[in-house]
């Protein structure tokens, strides 16, 4: 694990990342050695490791026009966002080149960041076709407002931004020396715990040691800032982030907060890859 790409979730605001990595699609610009996707991060990841420009972009505005998706009326109950809509997806919809993906990967990792449903600690999962659609169903998985967990393998697991955010810390433990980090948050965000987690965690029926991290994920995001902004001697760590907070959030009213989203990060995207020609 020498060059790294991490990409940080955040449901809908993953339009922003898959702008970024169309960008990277259309200039070529593919020079990692491992890749890390958390939640709505890690369908954007699968979608630049099989080649397939636009698809992520494309899902995305489906995704939030489609009922089978946004459940109102299981709001309370399921969830609502039905996330098993994936298979549908990936198999039918906007079909998936899990065969392709897995060509682009056999000399490089891939990565998708779940939590352990019952102890609240991440797990660096690295799927295969039989399990890839699991893995980002798995990632994605945000208690209360989803079913709350989905099963691998007889272990249930919840979204992978509540136990590492931004596994920036991990990736260089694990030998890392060259780090780019995708977020959906900007470079300047309020640090602290969010009142709505602290509300999340409370109503929300997970279990004790998931609850603590719903509660701390915004001072867990904070600890991973301020680790790459103070990064190891001979690890160099760099980011591309929104200039503003997105339109688009964990949950999107309208295909136009994508489309913003979306440009922004391709124009994001354009001029790192114009800056860094050279990596």
């Amino acid at each position: 694990m020498k060059k790294v790409i991490i990409v940080q979730g955040g449901g809908f605001m993953t339009s922003y990342t898959t702008g970024v990595l169309d960008a990277f699609q259309m200039t070529n610009y593919k020079p990692f050695d491992s890749h890390v996707g958390i939640s709505g991060g890690s369908i954007a990841l699968s979608y630049f490791l099989s080649d397939q420009y636009g698809s992520c972009y494309q899902t995305m505005i489906k995704l939030i026009k489609e009922r089978q998706f946004l459940r109102y009326s299981k709001v309370l109950t399921d969830g609502l966002l039905n996330l098993d809509y994936f298979h549908e997806i990936a198999n039918n919809e906007m079909p998936f080149d899990f065969d392709k993906a897995e060509q682009n990967t056999k000399k490089k990792d891939f990565y998708v960041v779940l939590t352990n449903s019952d102890n609240g600690t991440p797990v660096y999962f690295q799927p295969q076709k039989k399990n890839w659609v699991d893995s980002i169903i798995a990632s994605s998985t945000i208690p209360f407002l989803t079913k709350g967990k989905h099963v691998i393998d007889g272990v249930g697991y919840s979204d992978g931004a509540l136990g590492d955010p931004i596994p920036v810390r991990w990736a260089v433990e694990n030998g890392a020396k060259e780090v780019l980090v995708i977020r959906t948050t900007p470079f300047v965000e309020k640090a602290g715990k969010k009142i709505s987690e602290v509300f999340a965690s409370k109503i929300t029926n997970a279990s004790p040691k998931l609850k603590l991290q719903i509660e701390n994920h915004s001072i867990n995001v904070h600890k991973a800032i301020s680790y790459m902004d103070n990064p190891p001697e001979g690890v160099i760590i760099k980011q591309i982030a929104p200039i503003n907070i997105l339109k688009s959030g964990v949950f999107a009213i309208s295909s136009n907060q994508l489309v913003e989203d979306y440009r922004h990060g391709l124009q994001c995207g354009l001029d790192y890859v114009f800056n860094h020609k050279s990596d």
